[in-house]
C-alpha cells in the first residue's frame, strides 16, 4: 500500500512573512457539539462540491468550514479517516489536491493531534502562509462519522502537529464495492441509508456480554424510533463487517417503541454462537443505536453516543416485534 503524495493534500501557499499579528488572546472556543451521523456514504454525497476557488483568492486560513466545527471530543473514537477531493480550494494550474476519495485506517497520531488544546493568540508576527486543511471525516468502529475542527496554534493557523499527521496518513483508494447511487424511494421514505455494516457478530467477539442491554440515552423525546431492516448476502456474511442492503423500514409508534423497548432491557445474556445472520436491523435515534440479529444467533447489541457497547440475546418476542408489518 502506497503513500499518495499528501505533499499536495496538506499544501501551503506560501507568502511574504511580514509582521502581521493576530490579536493576543483567548484560543478559539469548540462550536458545540459533535454532529454524528449514523453512516459514511462517499465524498459525492457528503462533502460539498469544489467552488473552483485558487489559492491567490481570498479564503479562510483553516480550510473552509474548518472554524465553524466542534473539537473532537471522548463522545467519539475514531478508527479510520476519509479523505475527500479539496473541497473549495485548487492549487496552482487547476486540478484537485486529491485524486479521489481515500481512507486511512491507522488515525492514532491525527487523533492525538486533533485532541490538542488550542494555543493562545500570542500578538507576535506570524507569517502569511496559507495552509489547505484537506476535506476529512472521522470513522469509528460502526461506522458512524463525524468532521472536527484543528486546534490552532499561536497565530490560528492549523497547529503544526496536525499538519504532520496528516501529511503521514497512509491514504488507500476508498472501496470499489459498488453502492446504489441514490436511495431507493422507500428506503429515503424511510430515513433508511440503502446499505448498513452488521456489526452485531463483529462486536461480540471482543465485547464482554456482561451487564443488562441499557437503552442508550436519546431513545426518549418526540422524535421518533426509526427501524431500518437489511439483508446480509452470503458473500458477506463472514467478513470482517458484513455489509447489508435494505430491505424495509419504518418509524416506530409509541406503543410499538415501548414493547421493543421492553424486550430489550430485559433481554438475558447472550449464547455462544458464531452462526453469521442473513438479516438483522437497526434502531436509530440521534447518535445511538441498537442491532438486533433477526436469524441465526439472535443477538442484539446496543451502542451509545460515546461508543459503549452491549451485548445481549433477543427475544423470540423482540423479533416479532422488528418483524410485524
Amino acid at each position: 500500500m502506497g503513500r499518495f503524495g499528501l505533499g499536495l493534500v496538506a499544501a501551503a501557499v506560501l507568502a511574504t512573512v511580514a509582521g502581521c499579528a493576530g490579536p493576543a488572546g483567548e484560543p478559539a472556543q469548540p462550536s458545540g457539539k459533535l454532529r454524528i451521523e449514523p453512516a459514511w456514504t462517499s465524498c459525492a454525497a457528503e462533502a460539498p462540491a469544489p467552488s473552483g476557488r485558487r489559492p491567490s483568492e481570498p479564503a479562510p486560513t483553516d480550510g473552509g468550514d474548518q472554524g465553524t466545527l466542534p473539537r473532537l471530543d471522548d463522545s467519539f473514537r475514531p478508527v479510520a479517516a476519509v479523505v475527500c477531493p479539496s473541497v473549495g480550494l485548487l492549487p496552482p494550474g487547476g486540478g484537485s489536491l486529491i485524486p479521489s476519495e481515500s481512507r486511512a485506517d491507522d488515525v492514532t497520531a491525527l487523533v492525538a493531534a486533533l485532541r490538542l488544546p488550542d494555543e493562545p493568540r500570542s500578538g507576535d508576527a506570524c507569517t502569511l502562509e496559507l495552509y489547505l486543511m484537506p476535506w476529512f471525516a472521522l470513522l469509528d468502529e460502526q461506522g458512524r462519522w463525524t468532521r472536527v475542527r484543528a486546534p490552532s496554534d499561536a497565530c490560528g493557523k492549523v497547529r503544526a502537529e496536525v499538519r504532520d499527521a496528516v501529511q503521514g496518513l497512509r491514504l488507500v483508494p476508498a472501496s470499489a464495492r459498488p453502492t446504489p447511487q441514490t436511495e431507493s424511494s422507500e428506503a429515503a421514505a424511510a430515513g433508511c441509508t440503502p446499505q448498513w455494516a452488521d456489526l452485531v457478530g463483529v462486536t461480540a467477539a471482543r465485547v464482554t456480554a456482561g451487564g443488562p442491554a441499557v437503552v442508550p440515552p436519546g431513545f426518549d423525546g418526540p422524535v421518533r424510533v426509526r427501524l431500518c431492516v437489511y439483508r446480509v448476502p452470503a458473500d458477506q456474511q463472514r467478513t470482517g463487517k458484513p455489509a447489508g442492503d435494505f430491505v424495509s423500514g419504518r418509524y416506530l409508534g409509541d406503543e410499538q417503541w415501548a414493547g421493543v423497548r421492553r424486550e430489550i432491557e430485559s433481554a438475558g445474556a447472550a449464547a455462544v454462537c458464531t452462526t453469521p445472520a442473513s438479516r438483522f436491523a437497526v434502531l436509530h435515534f440521534g447518535a445511538g443505536q441498537i442491532y438486533v440479529e433477526l436469524d441465526a444467533c439472535r443477538r442484539l447489541l446496543a451502542t451509545a453516543a460515546d461508543g459503549s457497547e452491549t451485548i445481549r440475546q433477543a427475544s423470540p418476542a423482540l423479533i416479532a416485534l422488528l418483524t410485524a408489518r
